[in-house]
This record gives structure tokens, C-alpha cells and sequence, in this order.
């Protein structure tokens, strides 16, 4: 009885693991978020920033709800939008949001972005506002209006859109609080802002996870089944599965005790892994596993690279990793084809086609930490 008891709790241990392994998984990490935040007192933050800009009183707010919503609540079309997407942050400017900016508002955009060029990573740039230093090797080399620029390019340009235009910075760090010693980093930016036009500036604060109260409530309801649609199906999978299987464990017992069976209680569970083991031994069925591993080694990847979670095509992956790593894509590209076709592969080859995704993982790691020794 004290035994069975046991079991059970087991079962129900490794159900609740799974679970918060798997949100742990898909949600994105705390410092991801905090990265290029006002609400950020690390050195990748904007707090201090966003101090020193309510303290010369600038029409200034942190905006937490939607880009939809931000449309819908100003239509005079005289809105600065300012966006600071932190470390291996994706983006790019929609449709939609080209269209918002041709209407008179400016979109400036803080990212990794540009080509990376023979600059030295660390520059002093002399300005109106005083000296501005940059970290960064990438620069912008096509024929867009330079605002601030050096031999190698373009450090900072703006694109016009009809009666408005979008401003890029080839660092999310221009203004982060690691230069709160550097005044004319703060100024640069403050001046870029305020001479754009906008009766108001937007910090976006909703790309970093950042909701209001309102829209908390908006977003939160029908949370089942947003849930059931947000979530990729493997993940579903994998709960279903531990679900049934404290489910058999569960009938099992119940069964055994209303018999009053003498005879040793079986271990139903490990019987039903054993079982399921030998009949993909018997079939050969290393596509399941070659297929199943593989969805969940390319989820880890476009968390570690800072992609949306959900399914992505091919081509983005492989280019959102090539950026970062500067390595050829040639081993990802077939790991990535070999979940897609039915490769015939033995035990050893198994073990190597894991292996080469370790090592697509450390690549990612290892430009992380690489970066953040130079800073």
C-alpha cells in the first residue's frame, strides 16, 4: 500500500517536471527581457536613461500595450516610437507598420543590424551633443541618409516613408546604462528623438513582455484555449503522454486492489516503457525518434537565437544562426533536412546525428559569451 503510494507520487512529480521544463523551454528568459527595457537596471538596460529623459521633462511614457492598440489610440499621427530589442532579438518592419509610419510618425529601431565591417569594435564619434561611443563592428553600407557614420559605413540612417521615417541604430546599446558615464551617448539619443518631429515619444516596453493592467486583462481570457492554439503540438504531445501514463498506472492499482490479488503488485509503468521500447526496436522506428528529437533540438535553437516560438521555416533559421555564429550552415542544413526525410541510420550514426546538434547549440553559446567578455 506504502509502496503504491509511492508510485503515485512519482508519476505526479514527474508530470509537474515536465511541465515547468517545458515552460521553461518555451518562455523566454528573464534577462532576455530585461535587455534594452527601461524597466532594465543591468548594464544592457535603459533605466537610467529613462531617468535622465523624465528629468529634462520630455514628453516621454513607457508604452505596454499593443502596436494595434497604439494605432487605434492616437490618430494625429505625430507619435515617436522608440524600440530597443535586446540581446539575439529578431525583427524586422512590417507592412503594417511602414504604413503607420508614412502617415507622419517615426519608428526608430535600436538592434543588431548592419554588416559586420573591419571597424574596431570600440569608436569615439565627435557630435553636437558630445563624444559617442560606439561598440560595435557592424555598420550600414547601402545609400540610405547617414546620421552619424564613419569610413566604414553607417553607424546610424533613417529611410524616409512618405510623410515619416524610420530610424535605425546598428547597436540595441547606444543609450543602455553601461554608458551612463558617457553624457553624450544620452544626449545623441535624447536629440534623435525629440528633433524627429513627434509630439510624443513611445518606449516600446510590450516587445519586452511589459503589459498593462488593461491589457492583462484582455490577453488573459480564454487562456485554455490560447493556450491549446499558441502551443506547438509536440509539446501537447508530450503531456498527453505523461497524462495517460499516470492514468494506467492509476487503473492498474485501483484494479489489483479490488481483486485482492496475493501476488506482487507489477510495475505497470515500466512494463508499458519496456513494451514500447521493443516494438520500436522491432520496427525500426528511428524516424519516430530521429523526427521527435529533432522538433525539440529546433525549438531549443529559436529560443537560444531569439526567434518567435511556433514553427519556422528553414531558410530563417538558418540565417538567424548564421548571422550570429558567423559559421557555415552546411551541418545545420542537414540536420534540419534529415527531419524531414526518413534517414536510414544505426545505432552509432544515431549517436553522431546528436552529437552534431550539441554542437550546433554550443556555437550559439559560445558567440553569447564571447560578446559579453567585450563588453
Amino acid at each position: 500500500m506504502i509502496k503504491s503510494r509511492r508510485k503515485l507520487w512519482l508519476f505526479v512529480g514527474l508530470f509537474f517536471s515536465v511541465i515547468i521544463l517545458l515552460t521553461l523551454l518555451v518562455a523566454p528568459s528573464r534577462n532576455q527581457l530585461m535587455s534594452g527595457s527601461t524597466f532594465g537596471v543591468a548594464p544592457d538596460g535603459y533605466a537610467a536613461w529613462y531617468e535622465f529623459m523624465q528629468e529634462r521633462n520630455a514628453p516621454i511614457e513607457r508604452w505596454q500595450k499593443s502596436f494595434k492598440t497604439l494605432q487605434q489610440n492616437y490618430s494625429d499621427n505625430s507619435i515617436t516610437l522608440l524600440r530597443v530589442y535586446g540581446k539575439s532579438a529578431q525583427f524586422a518592419v512590417s507592412k503594417t507598420e511602414r504604413e503607420w509610419v508614412k502617415k507622419g510618425n517615426t519608428l526608430v529601431n535600436l538592434a543588431f543590424q548592419g554588416r559586420v565591417t573591419e571597424a574596431p569594435f570600440s569608436t569615439s564619434h565627435e557630435t553636437d551633443f558630445g563624444a559617442v561611443k560606439i561598440e560595435t563592428t557592424r555598420r550600414n553600407t547601402d545609400s540610405f541618409k547617414a546620421i552619424l557614420k564613419d569610413d566604414f559605413g553607417a553607424i546610424i540612417w533613417q529611410e524616409k516613408q512618405s510623410e515619416g521615417k524610420i530610424i535605425y541604430v546598428t547597436t540595441p546599446y547606444l543609450a543602455a546604462n553601461a554608458y551612463k558615464l558617457s553624457p553624450g551617448n544620452y544626449d545623441f539619443l535624447a536629440n534623435l528623438l525629440e528633433s524627429s518631429g513627434g509630439n510624443k515619444i513611445l518606449v516600446d516596453e510590450y516587445i519586452h513582455g511589459y503589459k498593462d493592467k488593461e491589457t492583462q486583462e484582455i490577453e488573459e481570457t480564454s487562456n485554455v484555449f490560447a493556450y491549446l492554439l499558441n502551443t506547438t503540438l509536440l509539446i501537447i504531445l508530450i503531456q498527453g503522454l505523461v497524462i495517460v501514463l499516470i492514468l494506467i498506472f492509476v487503473y492498474n492499482n485501483t484494479l489489483e486492489k479490488k481483486k485482492n490479488l496475493a501476488r506482487a503488485t507489477a510495475n505497470n509503468s515500466q512494463e508499458y516503457i519496456n513494451a514500447l521500447a521493443t516494438i520500436l526496436q522491432n520496427a525500426q522506428s528511428r524516424e519516430f525518434i530521429i523526427k521527435t528529437i529533432g522538433e525539440v533540438e529546433q525549438l531549443k535553437l529559436q529560443k537560444k537565437l531569439g526567434l518567435k516560438v511556433g514553427k519556422q521555416d528553414r531558410e530563417s533559421l538558418v540565417q538567424a544562426w548564421t548571422q550570429q555564429t558567423k559559421k557555415t550552415p552546411i551541418m545545420l542544413e542537414k540536420l534540419l533536412k534529415m527531419s524531414t526525410k526518413k534517414p536510414s541510420l544505426n545505432d552509432i550514426k544515431l549517436l553522431e546525428w546528436m552529437k552534431q546538434w550539441k554542437t550546433i547549440h554550443q556555437e550559439i553559446n559560445f558567440q553569447s559569451s564571447d560578446y559579453d567578455n567585450k563588453q
